[in-house]
């Protein structure tokens, strides 16, 4: 179940990190992090306060990945290894501000997620 659970939260970054708009170079912490945040706040009807409070929990999460992509440039599978407990971490600090509710619509579109960047993969 947290290897599952694991995989959705990693392609659903994946995939939204993939997502630049324009072209317009790397994105900084900060605005990947705004707009996960923004798109959590639409998608499961965050308040304010849960929207700020994952925002920060995003931007750390974005930092630290930034840090070891930018530490392992040509070796996927050891930046995977150190980014992978930081993004269980991170669910299971945005999971705790989450209500049920929210958690089970936030899984789903975890799995969503998931299954287009499967497809997106495959087609390739």
């Amino acid at each position: 179940m947290k290897k599952v659970l694991l995989s959705i939260v990693a392609a659903v970054f994946a995939v939204s990190s993939f997502a630049q708009d324009g072209g317009s170079g790397p994105k900084t912490p900060e605005q990947i992090a705004t707009q996960k945040a923004d798109k959590l706040k639409t998608e499961l009807g965050l308040s304010d306060d849960q929207r700020s409070k994952i925002y920060a929990i995003l931007l750390e999460n974005t930092a630290k990945i930034q840090a070891i992509k930018a530490k392992y440039p040509n070796d996927k599978k050891a930046a995977k290894a150190e980014i992978r407990p930081l993004r269980q971490a991170a669910d299971q600090s945005i999971k705790s501000i989450l209500t049920p509710e929210q958690i089970t619509k936030w899984e789903a579109l975890k799995k969503a997620q998931k299954e287009k960047h499967k497809a997106e993969k495959e087609s390739d």
